[in-house]
């Protein structure tokens, strides 16, 4: 066995310490198992700065980049080798759920259930289980389903500014169209996704079948609306 992988095995624990600071840019030094690339360090007061390695720098050297703040970190100080990589949960239980980078709940919920927990670096799937077809992925956020509507599969970024429609929630997911139509009823449910629709229509957004309809009969709800008591 070389001098590299002597110590610890892939997946245990080992200890190293930092050998150099510069801002989010940690070096540190390991005198048995070097970790892998994307491994999870963890230093300071109760292991509180997260490091994720980025590169292997020789025989005893690795550099990573905190995920946290660097605050008190130093030259000498100790840094454990957790073994593993960054993880997020995955699964239907993370469904309406917020979360921190690191997979933690942190919308004051009971903890997750039915999850797994999977590896942010994992391989891609096969040729053979991709879709070709286009598709769009539904956010359930108005102003991105309408206005600029993404593709499943694809990248983007998004910045949003002043009065674009951040903090406005669309009424039209599951659990809002059930609680709407037991207060409201079907009409008044209909005549608030009209409205909302209609704000997003005067852009000159183009709109697909299913949206021109619930337009459509939303307008004709206000017409009746509109008409004279006799």
């Amino acid at each position: 066995m070389s001098e590299m992988n002597k110590g610890n095995t892939v997946g245990e624990e080992s200890t190293g310490v930092i050998a150099s600071v510069r801002g989010s840019i940690v070096d540190v030094q390991f005198d048995g198992h070097l970790p892998p690339i994307n491994t999870l360090l963890r230093s300071g007061k109760e292991g509180q700065v997260v490091i994720e390695v980025l590169s292997q720098l020789g025989r005893h050297r690795v550099r990573g980049i905190a995920l946290t703040p660097t605050e008190g970190l130093a030259r000498g100080m100790a840094v454990r080798d957790t073994g593993n990589a960054l993880k997020a949960p995955v699964g239907k239980g993370t469904l309406s759920r917020m979360f921190d980078v690191f997979g933690k709940v942190i919308d004051r919920g009971p903890d997750l259930t039915d999850v797994q927990f999977r590896s942010v670096h994992g391989d891609p799937p096969p040729l053979a289980r991709r879709s070709v077809k286009s598709e769009i992925f539904e956010t359930g956020i108005k102003a991105i389903d309408v206005l600029m509507p993404l593709e499943r599969g694809g990248k983007a970024g998004l910045f949003g500014g002043a009065g674009v429609g951040k903090t406005v929630s669309r009424v039209g997911g599951k659990a809002q169209r059930a609680v709407y139509r037991a207060v409201a009823g079907n009409l008044k449910l209909a005549y608030s996704q009209f409205e909302e629709l209609e704000s997003f229509a005067r852009f000159g957004t183009r709109l697909d079948a299913h949206t021109r309809q619930a337009i459509e009969h939303g307008r004709r709800i206000r017409a009746c609306l509109k008409q004279p008591e006799g």
